[in-house]
């Protein structure tokens, strides 16, 4: 009797992923399994390695396999793309508490980061509204942050780390002191990734751009300097040369007319 095709899938797939623990699949050659439970996780391992080159420097060999193996054994992957694996490996380190208490909390925060950097590089260019002006008015009409933008708020400083570990990969930061900050990452015209600092103010309005999208820029300012206490003309002079800047970076894309229905 042909064994169960879906059972026997289900054994090669315990197999590679801990063959330590579970036998090969009837009828399978031992060899040929092996070699396939160590293609199956060098390329877990490599594409890790190329999302986190600044965390793997800073994680000793040993530590750094003992982590990629616990991932690929224990953590469950819903999506079969190799670019969504990062993103895994990063819920893997704060919700697996064996895994996340080897690493010191400026590691797991230096993982969300390169995470960010690394989706930059891997995003397709998003499909963008037909009503879309450019070169629309941001105040009166609804500004739109580019999809790819990413924001982080990060107890430490480490944009800072992953610069100098690019620069110095025989560098291993120990223990850096926290430097909180507010961080937009987002891709340039080149496709290169981008990190700006924001002041708490601007994280605030970029985030109620991000959650209002339905709203003007004018509603949103005032909406915004009446939860900071402030005159909401001051703040617009304030924003508005902001907002031409972020338009200009490509953190902005153009504006959107407002609907009926919110037109005042």
């Amino acid at each position: 009797m042909e064994p169960d095709f879906r059972a026997t899938q289900k054994a090669f797939a315990r197999y590679v992923r801990d063959p330590e623990a579970n036998p090969p699949p009837p009828g399978s050659r031992p060899e040929r399994m092996a070699w396939y439970a160590r293609l199956f996780f060098n390329n877990i391992d490599s594409t890790l390695e190329t999302a986190f080159a600044g965390l793997r420097q800073t994680v000793p060999d040993e530590q750094w396999r003992e982590l990629g193996r616990r991932f690929f054994r224990e953590h469950s992957l819903t999506s079969p793309l190799m670019r969504d694996v990062p993103a895994a490996f990063v819920d893997f380190l704060q919700q697996d508490a064996p895994a996340g208490e080897r690493l010191a909390d400026w590691q797991r925060e230096l993982a969300a980061y390169e995470l960010l950097r690394f989706e930059q590089l891997t995003e397709e260019d998003p499909e963008l509204p037909d009503d879309l002006d450019p070169q629309g008015d941001l105040l009166a009409g609804r500004p739109l942050v580019s999809p790819l933008a990413r924001s982080l708020t990060a107890t430490y400083p480490v944009d800072e780390i992953a610069r100098t570990l690019e620069a110095d990969p025989d560098h291993s930061p120990a223990n850096p002191e926290p430097a909180s900050r507010h961080l937009l990452v987002h891709r340039d015209a080149h496709g290169v990734p981008v990190t700006h600092h924001l002041s708490p103010a601007s994280a605030g309005l970029i985030e109620a751009m991000l959650a209002h999208p339905e709203s003007s820029g004018e509603s949103i300012l005032a909406a915004l300097a009446e939860a900071l206490g402030m005159d909401a003309d001051e703040l617009t002079a304030f924003a508005g040369p902001q907002l031409e800047q972020w338009r200009e970076a490509g953190i902005l894309l153009g504006a959107r007319p407002v609907e009926d229905s919110q037109a005042p």
